[in-house]
């Protein structure tokens, strides 16, 4: 018994060496990798291993994050006059979507303690008061925590459109994210509105698959953190990747929630700048002529769900329990 632990950890060490990992088929256990889950083998900026696909190499590391939350407790939904699954305050869903943000980055941060994560909300609602509140949900964090009481008219010789206060506001603040992002230097970019409901492992699946996938295509990408309904609501082609924890598949439009990187940004910053100095229809015109030439993808299932009106194609995610979400 003694002799075969031995061996054991001499082969452990000789395949590590030469850059494997070792499987005990009886056990289903990783023992040179400290019997991790099969689903916690991957490390970030070193390896991605998705079983039984193996091991790919992160040739893209991810170096940090910023992200990028806008918020507005005024308007209940932009440019529609629809109730919210729940029909409940607008500030509710703010709350909620904040609360479960501050999960998710405080599991990533539990395990990548050393990775820089920036995060920025810009606020329309010109209420002291309630940023502070918005703030004060990442008090626990040991993260810099940016805060914008924004005011639309700040672009007002920017954006060509008068007739709708709403979407003006609502194309002013994004525009004001990008133009955070393109001022900052972090690697990626998270953009987020503020009526998604996110899971606990949100961040953590973005990066490593970001970085896993890009590895593997030798591109910058984009991600958007939801399973839309309109994905499946009319025939379309696809293609399923996997990224490091569930399937990925393409598709050609985002909405105004999602992650990519500064090259993006940079590379296709004309498509950022007309997203928000008209009305587009649909808002995300330009975003998606980007789609159209490098690679989007989506999560299935859903990693963030979006609180919108239940009939919404742009809303509820299917196959998730939103109701026990909302209550968690």
């Amino acid at each position: 018994m003694f002799l075969k632990k031995i061996i054991k950890k001499i082969l452990i060490k000789l395949n590590r060496f030469n850059g494997y990992e070792i499987i005990d088929q009886n056990e289903f256990s990783f023992p040179s990798l400290k019997d991790k889950r099969f689903d916690d083998l991957s490390t970030i900026n070193k390896k991605s291993i998705v079983l039984p696909l193996g091991e790919v190499k992160i040739t893209r590391k991810v170096k940090s994050l910023g992200l990028i939350v806008r918020t507005n407790s005024n308007i209940h939904i932009s440019d529609q006059n629809k109730k919210r699954i729940f029909n409940k305050e607008k500030i509710s869903y703010i709350e909620k979507s904040l609360k479960s943000l501050m999960i998710s980055i405080k599991s990533f941060k539990s395990k990548y303690k050393q990775f820089e994560i920036n995060l920025t909300i810009v606020d329309q609602s010109k209420d002291e008061k309630i940023l502070k509140k918005f703030k004060d949900i990442f008090s626990s964090l040991d993260l810099k925590v940016n805060t914008v009481n924004f005011d639309k008219d700040e672009f007002k010789n920017e954006i060509r459109l008068d007739y709708n206060k709403d979407v003006f506001g609502n194309l002013s603040s994004l525009l004001k994210c990008f133009k955070i992002a393109k001022q900052n230097s972090d690697d990626l970019y998270f953009f987020l509105e503020d009526d998604y409901l996110h899971k606990e492992t949100l961040i953590e699946e973005m990066i490593l698959t970001y970085e896993r996938v890009s590895s593997q295509i030798e591109r910058e990408i984009l991600l958007v953190p939801s399973d839309y309904p309109y994905l499946y609501m009319s025939e379309r082609s696809t293609e399923v990747l996997a990224g490091s924890h569930r399937h990925w598949q393409t598709l050609n439009k985002v909405l105004c929630s999602f992650m990519t990187s500064k090259k993006i940004l940079e590379l296709y910053w004309d498509n950022f700048l007309l997203t928000c100095q008209e009305h587009n229809e649909p808002i995300e015109k330009h975003l998606n002529k980007i789609c159209e030439k490098e690679i989007c993808l989506s999560p299935i299932p859903s990693l963030s769900v979006h609180m919108a009106n239940v009939n919404s194609i742009f809303g509820i995610s299917p196959f998730v329990d939103i109701k026990n979400e909302w209550v968690k």
